[in-house]
């Protein structure tokens, strides 16, 4: 491994960032409940070494290479450097063989941004995105760059019709709050956080806080190309809402917009006790304060699920992805179900119809589904973020329920195992050649091309 990239890594270390935490799919797999810890490694796959570094990161099936690139402390153009737990991420731009990537990082330390400038929502915070522009052709990194900072948490999002990125805080911290701080003394941060963000997909013009979009532990976000309204997913451990946001002009989010939360009708708690295929009618509830970051008298960052639950919305469990697609927006639920493994939903917006599409039950073949993305052979990837994974997984859901394993992390560097890592951000290149996704530490993306058509015939 080259010197360089070793002190990349040791200064991402020296920092002290901890990290924060279709139709047709029926069947249920198997019930059996997990061992203690899940297999280590999963068959079918090879070691593979990365073109960047010549190290054996992941294990990949017959046929299929990959490159790495915007390590954890890269230099950023303008100053700073990569911060580390690289999260969700999109593809927001593409030209030739130049595509741009906008790349959260989920810094929960309340220290300072990671990128010098004079846009920065909260510059005490150190989380934020960054835009990398990547050349496929050369199969290198072009440049990267500061893109959003002054931020907490920046967990996932998504991208727009238009061409901008949409970067969610998962953590709610409201104006009057102190957060404590790793290496100084507590303090008061001077903004909220919890927000969502429209960060421009390419360089100029501030990321723009999106407050009507409400105070809440946001996870990833879609939008309907067709209405123009954004759906979101809420990431917490006892129950989450699935929330529905109409802007007031089409395609300005930030000019203001209305807040609703999903109930289905008949099904108040779709967390435990449902079958894979089962469907609901549903409506929307209104937010009348979406800026309420925690119930009255608390801080318990439910301030938004606890007024939709009073108005009737349905109880969901640790809503992860989001993805829009022509027959509706899907989401995950990572740790819903009885096996409690994992969920897979779909919201069709046409018929206000929401079906349960998948529900693990043998979490090994999958466990703690996140992120989604619009996958090869019209099926979808998913990012495991197991807790009982040795090696976490790139999973591949297809239409008729199979489940497939594109790779596993199995990175090692100066003798530190980050196979456990999580997966994170997937998405694919425009042309279907390129699937890019993130190993959240030490902080890096892969992109991964192979025969992607005689795989999936197999």
């Amino acid at each position: 491994m080259p010197g360089s990239r070793r002190r990349f890594l040791r200064h991402a270390v020296q920092l002290g960032l901890w990290p924060a935490l279709v139709g047709g799919l029926g069947a249920t797999v198997g019930c059996a409940r997990p061992s203690a810890r899940a297999s280590a490694t999963a068959p079918g796959l090879r070691p593979a070494r990365d073109a960047t570094t010549g190290l054996p990161l992941l294990r990949l099936p017959p046929g299929f290479r990959y490159f790495t690139f915007g390590w954890t402390g890269e230099a950023l153009a303008g100053g700073g450097r990569i911060p580390a737990n690289a999260d969700g991420m999109g593809i927001v731009r593409a030209q030739g063989s130049v595509l741009t990537l906008i790349r959260n990082h989920e810094i929960v330390d309340a220290s300072a941004r990671f990128a010098p400038g004079d846009g920065a929502w909260d510059p005490l915070c150190g989380g934020g995105c960054v835009r990398l522009h990547l050349d496929t052709a050369a199969e290198k990194l072009v440049h990267a760059e500061a893109a959003l900072t002054g931020t907490l948490a920046n967990c996932a999002g998504g991208v727009t019709p238009w061409g901008s990125w949409i970067s969610c805080e998962e953590i709610v911290i409201d104006r009057d709050q102190v957060r404590p701080d790793q290496h100084r003394p507590d303090r008061a941060l001077r903004r909220p956080h919890g927000l969502a963000f429209e960060v421009p997909g390419i360089t100029g013009g501030p990321a723009r806080p999106i407050e009507d979009m409400g105070l809440f532990r946001k996870e990833a976000a879609a939008i309907d190309a067709a209405t123009g309204q954004a759906y979101l997913t809420e990431d917490r451990d006892e129950v989450s809402g699935f929330y529905r946001y109409t802007p007031r002009v089409r395609g300005d989010l930030a000019a203001g917009g209305a807040l609703e939360m999903l109930a289905a009708e008949g099904g108040p708690d779709l967390r435990r006790g449902l079958r894979s295929g089962q469907s609901w009618r549903t409506h929307w509830v209104p937010i009348a304060e979406p800026m309420r970051g925690h119930s009255p008298g608390t801080r318990d960052q439910g301030g938004v699920v606890m007024q939709g639950l009073a108005a009737g919305g349905s109880r969901l469990l640790r809503l992860e992805g989001c993805l829009a697609r022509s027959d509706g927006i899907w989401f995950t639920s990572t740790s819903g179900g009885d096996a409690g493994g994992g969920q897979v939903w779909r919201y069709d917006p046409r018929e206000s119809l929401l079906q349960l599409m998948y529900e693990v039950g043998d979490r090994e073949g999958m466990d703690y589904p996140d992120n989604l993305a619009e996958g090869p052979g019209e099926g979808m990837v998913i990012c495991e973020d197991s807790k009982i994974r040795q090696r976490q997984r790139l999973k591949w859901l297809g239409r008729d329920g199979r489940l497939l394993t594109i790779a596993e992390n199995d990175t090692h560097i100066d003798g530190v195992d980050y196979g456990a890592a999580e997966w994170a951000g997937c998405c694919v290149s425009p042309d279907g050649r390129w699937l890019f996704a993130n190993v959240y530490r030490p902080g890096f993306t892969v992109a991964i091309t192979g025969p992607w058509e005689e795989w999936l015939s197999q």
